[in-house]
This record gives C-alpha cells, structure tokens and sequence, in this order.
C-alpha cells in the first residue's frame, strides 16, 4: 500500500509472510483480510490434494499449483503449511519427502518475483529451517493477552450489554485461551443465559459463564475452575487477589452479590479450599 515510500529507500514490498500459532488465534482470517487491503483474489492450496503416495506425485502437484498461482495476480495462500515443510533431516520421512520440499524451495523462490506468498502453520517446529529463510516476514500469533482478550470478549458478547468488571471476570477466567475459544466460550454463554431466563446483566452473565464452566471438561485454569466448582469461593478469591484489584462495588455489580456477603467471603478465604491459585497472566 506504500510501494512508493519504499521504492524511495531501494526496497520492495514484502513478497513472502510465514504466521504461526495455536489453532483458533486468526492466522488464516488475517490471510483473508491481507487479500482484502489489497485488493488480490486468494488462492487457497488445498494440502490433503497435494500430497500424493505415488513417487514423485507430491512434487509435481505442488509444481502444478505455483505455475498456476504465478500466472495471475493473486495471493497464494498454503494452509497447512507443515505438511509440506517437514524437516529434510526427520529420521521417520524418506527421500521422498526430501525431494517434495527441495521442489517447495525452489518454487517459493521464483514466486518472490511473481506475487505474494503467504504459508500458514499450527507447527513451526516442524518446519525445514531453509523453508524458513524463503519467508521474508515471520508473524508469530500467539494467544491474545489482557487488553486484546477482553476487546474481544467485549466483542464477542454483543448484543448484550456489559460493562469493564463482567468483562475482566471473563477474561481471568479465560487467560490463556486462543481467540476461537473465547468466541465459542461467549456463544455458549449468551445461549445459556438467553434459555435460562435470567435478566441480560452482569449477574446473569457471571452465572451464565459459571454454568458453561462446569459442563467444560477438564478446565485447567485455576480461576476458571474454582468458579466452576463454587462461585462464592471464586467470589473469594477476586476479592483477595491485589493484582485482580477489582473493587467489592464493582464485584458486587458483576455478581450480583451483596457488600455484606462479599466481606464475608473474602475474610473467610474460601478459595483456598477448591485449590491454591496462581494469578492469571
């Protein structure tokens, strides 16, 4: 979008993006939404129609896609990408696979001066390190953190109103989740507070999430399954975590429990007795 300005300093665009991360964290969304800044139809590799067990088949197929990819201007999308891109050096793959991603070296090489090469993979690590170095940008998409998680949270339970407590309550609860988690978490969330009949507020959605925790098999995030378990002890616990810092005002508005009730669960330490609790990152 800024060919211009980087023209004037003797570089060109990047040609070649390689994201990485958990499944559910927006790699291959924000494949999409490059297509769309630029205005490129995306050409999508579909890797399970690439991958052959007749000797030489592999390469020749994936031959076939990049001479197709490289004659229009288009993005070329590979989803899967370590499925192709295995170690050359894997004591379990034969020379075939050796010849597969030689044939990927090459062809990643002469689509730098094509068009835009994107490659999306759940599994770095098992990526060639050569394949590594025929992408000019390396995009690393981890989970979201704090502020990123509770936008999307925000988001993700629209229409229902909400306010910052009910949200940071999600959000301990949910640290450490991919992006597809949290939506599927708040999906479940609205649909069980919609069928319970409970009113559309901080407290119906603090019991709402509650129950979708307790019928989430094994729930390893402390917070989230010591709410699971015993809400007032995860009252308990907000109540004492000085990190959390969430006033008992604002706990009561999320919770829908009383000042008096909130003092008596925090000096009581209830939380200690469901499991002792590392704070959320």
């Amino acid at each position: 979008l800024n060919a211009d300005a980087l023209t004037s300093v003797g570089v060109a665009p990047t040609r070649s993006l390689l994201i990485y991360g958990p499944p559910g964290s927006g790699k291959t969304l924000s494949a999409h939404f490059v297509a769309e800044q630029l205005s490129l139809p995306l050409v999508t590799a579909r890797i399970d129609g690439l991958i052959s067990s007749f000797l030489g088949t592999t390469a020749r197929n994936i031959a076939n896609l990049f001479d197709f990819a490289n004659r229009y201007a288009c993005i070329l999308l590979l989803d899967e990408f370590d499925a192709l891109a295995k170690l050359r050096d894997d004591p379990q793959e034969v020379g075939e696979i050796k010849r597969v991603v030689n044939t990927l070296l090459q062809n990643l090489d002469l689509r730098r001066t094509q068009g835009l090469t994107i490659a999306i993979t759940n599994h770095d690590r098992l990526l060639d390190p050569a394949v590594w170095r025929r992408f000019e940008t390396h995009v690393n998409f981890g989970t979201p953190g704090g502020d990123a998680r509770e936008q999307l949270i925000s988001r993700f339970l629209q229409p229902l109103p909400t306010n910052e407590a009910i949200v940071r309550i999600f959000s301990y609860c949910l640290a450490g989740k991919s992006g597809a988690d949290l939506e599927r978490t708040c999906t479940s969330v609205k649909r069980t507070l919609a069928l319970s009949g409970e009113p559309h507020n901080g407290p119906g959605l603090f019991h709402a999430l509650a129950s979708v925790l307790a019928r989430t098999p094994d729930v390893e995030h402390a917070p989230a399954r010591i709410l699971a378990e015993d809400r007032e002890a995860f009252i308990s616990l907000i109540a004492n975590d000085a990190k959390f810092g969430m006033k008992q005002t604002d706990i009561g508005d999320a919770t829908g429990y009383g000042q008096s009730r909130i003092s008596d669960l925090k000096k009581s330490k209830r939380y200690a007795a469901v499991a002792e609790v590392p704070h959320a990152s």
